[in-house]
């Protein structure tokens, strides 16, 4: 059969044998609606939370807190009608700030705003990269309650008299469902922070999973953390895997964020009747430009409320990762270890360094399937280093799988690996 899955700008076709394909596992389809109209109406009926251009009062300062260049969600719609409705406050222009959440992640540049955000929007406010290690741009604020976890969080956003976050809702590794306050707890967040978080204790707490929120202990770190800051409003959109708007939430960042994942359930969760030997996972753009991201498509097979993939099996993410990996100090760490196992056990008795989680997250991966990465643009070496088996093409990749686990292996293809959550009978 043939297959094509998203690969950068493009897509990357390959046949895989009838005999071997279980099938193509894909979000589920449902209605799709008008973004502006969506958004328009999300923020005249907010939930939990009274209507923007009420809470805001003229002579406050203001801060958006938008998504990084590793986010998609038409934030060049959404954010010039949540400047109309703060104009409409009385809150000029030059009162609003944006921070860009990036976490632990590098700088955007104005090319990326510009592509992210619209023309209209960079030349109408000032825009912030926060910086997770610039000490003196962040302001400390205590500890979380239950687990004693120092706040930090960048000084622009504690200090603002209004904090509103835009995000996407859509499957998250640590948080269940990305979006609502995580914006906060992470994305303008200090080293410090992230790090008292992002480690072993949270990952191998069995709460921490993939779609799950009711009791899960990182998003219970998230508002706690979010409450010392206080945020005060949030846009949320569900999205299908075209980037298409499903569902547009605002509001209180709990009760909206809550009511977003009813729906991101219904289109990302897919049951299915079986694993399989074999999984072919996309991250898809703009997830593809760097491995650090590119690995969170195999996340889904492996985290998920039952692996996709069988022990011992074999996983295979097409990424160019353009970027290359991402994280330099996740490349360091991996280097000095020489399997899963070691990576695994040195994890759990080091620990690692802000941003460096992937070391521990891929170990266990890699401790159940063998990872393989398809046409990216990072040297053979490298990968190896990283415990990654490089491939050129899928033929290749699917060549050394059948060898490995014999010709009548099984194989399930997620062309949207990142947001697909398989839930195997």
């Amino acid at each position: 059969m043939q297959v094509e899955v998203p690969y950068g700008s493009q897509k990357l076709c390959f046949t895989v044998p009838d005999k071997n394909l279980l099938g193509i596992i894909v979000p589920q389809e449902v209605p799709t609606i008008d973004p502006a109209a969506a958004i328009r109406a999300a923020l005249a009926q907010p939930i939990g939370s009274v209507r923007l251009r009420e809470m805001a009062r003229p002579g406050q300062k203001v801060v958006i807190i938008p998504t990084d260049i590793t986010r998609s969600l038409h934030e060049e719609i959404i954010l010039p009608l949540l400047l109309d409705e703060l104009n409409a406050a009385g809150i000029p222009d030059e009162d609003i700030t944006l921070v860009v959440a990036t976490g632990t992640h590098r700088p955007n540049s104005r090319e990326e705003c510009v592509a992210m955000y619209g023309e209209e929007v960079v030349n109408r406010v000032r825009i912030v990269n926060h910086s997770a290690y610039d000490e003196a741009s962040l302001k400390y604020l205590g500890k979380t309650p239950s687990r004693g976890i120092p706040v930090k969080v960048n000084r622009l956003v504690a200090e603002a008299d209004l904090k509103i976050a835009t995000g996407v809702i859509e499957p998250h590794l640590f948080a269940g469902y990305s979006g609502g306050v995580k914006s906060i707890a992470v994305g303008v967040a200090g080293a410090e922070t992230i790090a008292a978080t992002h480690n072993v204790d949270i990952l191998d707490d069995p709460r921490t999973r993939l779609g799950v929120i009711e009791g899960n202990v990182f998003r219970q770190f998230l508002e706690e953390a979010t409450a010392f800051v206080k945020l005060d409003f949030v846009v949320n959109v569900v999205l299908n895997p075209r980037k298409e708007f499903v569902r547009v939430v605002a509001g209180d960042p709990v009760a909206a964020h809550a009511e977003g994942v009813r729906t991101a359930r219904q289109v990302y969760e897919v049951p299915v009747d079986r694993q399989a030997d074999i999984v072919i996972a996309a991250p898809g753009y703009p997830k593809d430009r760097d491995l650090y991201q590119a690995t969170r498509a195999v996340n889904t097979s492996v985290y998920g409320p039952k692996p996709l993939v069988r022990k011992g099996g074999v996983l295979i993410i097409p990424a160019p990762c353009q970027d290359g990996i991402g994280h330099e100090g996740y490349h360091a760490w991996m280097k000095t270890v020489h399997s899963a196992d070691e990576a695994a056990e040195k994890a759990r008795s080091e620990g690692f360094a802000p941003g460096e989680h992937k070391v521990f997250v891929l170990a266990r991966i890699l401790q159940h399937a063998e990872l393989m990465i398809v046409g990216s643009a990072i040297p053979d070496q490298t990968l190896r280093e990283l415990l990654l088996t490089p491939m050129r093409t899928m033929e290749e990749a699917l060549e050394r799988a059948f060898a490995k686990l014999g010709p009548d292996a099984s194989v399930w293809v997620l062309p949207y690996g990142v947001i697909t959550i398989p839930v195997v009978k």
